[in-house]
């Protein structure tokens, strides 16, 4: 039925059937967001956990806090992962969510909110009180047309977020505050569409032309995580990868911005959990490393392959399983992620991951392309194989001790979508858990 709406209806007719929903399932739950403190977090990359960040530091210091993000949801001490393939949830199962987490008794909100979903404006009916920018890189330029039109979905909560009206909790007024990463492309944008009374802009670089709040220095690499410093203060976080400083500042950013001290949010830091599906290693016994990670794009593919070819050394061989997303997104990117990924990593093996109604076998020899392009051998170093678990078992075999084996795109994702909007269940991480304890026990034997 949405289908065929799509092709009847004028799109300027949808939008404000989209604007109505939002309004009405706002009106609906009686406004809860005016009954929290809600914090929206955008960006092309790092905002599902920059929101977990922020959800443990506000935790840390003794909030209830919601949160709903790509990956997972939590209403105060409740948790559980986002089964939707949403990021962004519609707008009557979001004002729900925000109307649990006033029931709960939270005081904070947390919204990974993305540009499709502003789209659609489901960030229509709530007020937003900070608004956090991670960065920005070409991404869904097929269904923005256009990395203009990308960029202006992000700039619009900054714009939604200024003209909101300030609410007032226990005898405080709640004042607007936005999050800038000023080393992100087109920064300057962001900082000017926030009109609001108080803004953190923050770098890692030296003579930056925007007003800097936080100067960040000295980021180290190590084998625990990432360290660096905000003066005299040294910050240090299990979360691997010197990428992940801009999430990790933009958690800390909102915590000062909150008037927490410096010291606490320092030792909040250090016991940080992860977050689930981002470089998320799995045990089952092996002698061999197993990573599972959301990164789906040529950008996150190659940060992660270095990273991990820096811990392993050159000795020791990178396997990897590579995909690209069906349903018309981001056609672009397939043959790249079949380069990037050839040119890291000793031994691809290009699977399924969501092929919509696209033919999945067509994804899967477009990624390969890009793999051959560059000088991948088929069926040497180079595998196509349809059915996932069993590019799972391909890749396990081909693991020796000290080896690294990444299953990349789905994350802690807890469904895979196939043809006619069908959603099967599906768990990477499950699945290479018992694909790896099949093969040890075949071993044994």
């Amino acid at each position: 039925m949405k289908k065929l709406l799509k092709k009847i209806l004028p799109p300027k007719l949808i939008l404000q059937y989209h604007k109505f929903l939002g309004r009405y399932a706002a009106k609906k739950f009686d406004h809860p967001s005016n009954k929290l403190i809600v914090i929206g977090v955008t960006g092309t990359k790092g905002k599902s956990t920059t929101c977990n960040l922020i959800w443990h530091l506000l935790t840390q210091a003794g909030f209830k806090v919601g949160m709903a993000t790509t990956v997972n949801f939590r209403i105060a001490d409740k948790h559980w992962l986002n089964d939707t393939k949403m990021t962004m949830l519609g707008r009557t199962k979001l004002q729900n969510m925000l109307s649990d987490m006033v029931e709960a008794g939270c005081q904070y909100a947390i919204i990974e909110t993305s540009s499709e979903g502003i789209k659609q404006f489901r960030h229509i009916g709530i007020n937003y009180d900070m608004v956090v920018f991670t960065n920005l890189y070409p991404e869904h330029l097929d269904a923005h047309e256009g990395f203009e039109n990308y960029k202006q979905a992000k700039l619009e909560l900054f714009r939604h977020a200024s003209q909101s009206l300030l609410k007032e909790h226990d005898g405080k007024t709640i004042q607007k505050i936005a999050v800038v990463n000023a080393d992100a492309t087109d920064a300057d944008q962001f900082i000017q569409a926030a009109q609001m009374g108080s803004k953190i802009i923050w770098s890692r670089k030296e003579n930056v032309e925007a007003p800097i709040n936080l100067q960040i220095s000295s980021v180290v690499e190590t084998a625990e995580g990432v360290k660096f410093s905000i003066g005299e203060y040294e910050f240090n976080c299990n979360l691997h990868g010197a990428w992940n400083v801009e999430n990790i500042v933009s958690a800390v950013s909102v915590c000062i911005a909150q008037g927490f001290s410096y010291p606490d949010i320092v030792a909040w830091l250090n016991n940080f959990p992860g977050v689930p599906g981002r470089m998320e290693l799995i045990d089952a016994g092996q002698k061999f490393f197993v990573v599972v990670d959301y990164a789906y794009e040529p950008t996150s593919l190659g940060l992660l392959y270095d990273y991990w070819r820096k811990q392993v050394g050159l000795d020791k061989k990178m396997i990897t399983l590579i995909s690209s997303t069906g349903g018309g997104r981001d056609v672009g990117r397939r043959a790249t992620n079949g380069q990037v990924a050839a040119e890291k990593c000793d031994y691809v093996i290009v699977t399924d991951e969501d092929p919509y109604d696209d033919d999945p076998q067509e994804i899967i020899d477009q990624v390969a392309a890009g793999a051959l392009a560059v000088g991948k051998v088929e069926n040497q170093n180079m595998w196509r194989i349809l059915d996932r678990t069993e590019a799972i078992v391909k890749a396990c075999s081909l693991a020796l001790p000290g080896d690294v084996v990444f299953l990349t795109a789905k994350g802690a994702e807890q469904k895979m979508c196939v043809a006619k909007g069908k959603k099967i269940d599906w768990d990477d991480r499950k699945v290479v858990y018992r694909v790896i304890k099949q093969i040890l026990g075949e071993k044994a034997t």
